[in-house]
């Protein structure tokens, strides 16, 4: 087999693993989750742990929540609009380039507001923080978010923080 069919034939599968991956579902093109230092080969690179909830009772939504946010934080998405929910998820992105390992749990719409967004930060499987968002304010989300996280993160899991020096 010749090169250019070898690279034909694995961009092709490349490309098709990436389209089928929950991260593929938000968009990583915002600056964040771009680390600047190296990491040594035995350590692994934290990812945001991708959830959805959609489908379930906001019960159920609550347990996957709890569930994930055992040993990190959870950021908990209740509708909104894409911006919002993208929004949310490049929080979720900031807070594992810092080191925070992390969560994100896309819920049903519980309060059928077209655009409007309820979250809620979860750590060591309790709520922690609970936020309201409207599409005009959606440029608040991320940084909210993110303090939120590291807040929660401080509060359930103090040894881990000491430990990123943040």
């Amino acid at each position: 087999m010749k090169n250019g069919t070898a690279k034909t034939i694995f961009g092709s599968i490349a490309a098709g693993a990436l389209a089928l991956t929950p991260v593929a579902a938000f968009s990583q093109a915002a600056p964040a989750n771009q680390n600047t230092t190296p990491v040594a080969a035995s350590v692994q690179q934290l990812q945001v742990q991708y959830l959805t909830a959609q489908d379930l009772s906001d019960d159920g939504a609550r347990l996957v929540a709890a569930s994930a946010s055992r040993d990190k934080i959870a950021i908990v998405v209740w509708g909104g609009n894409r911006t919002i929910q993208q929004e949310a998820y490049n929080a979720a992105l900031d807070l594992v380039d810092m080191g925070i390992p992390t969560a994100f749990v896309l819920a049903p719409d519980h309060n059928g507001l077209d655009g409007d967004a309820v979250m809620q930060v979860y750590a060591a499987s309790t709520p922690r923080a609970d936020a309201a968002y409207g599409r005009d304010f959606a440029d608040q989300v991320r940084p909210n978010m993110r303090e939120a996280g590291i807040a929660a993160y401080r509060e359930a899991f103090p040894r881990q923080l000491a430990a990123l020096r943040l």
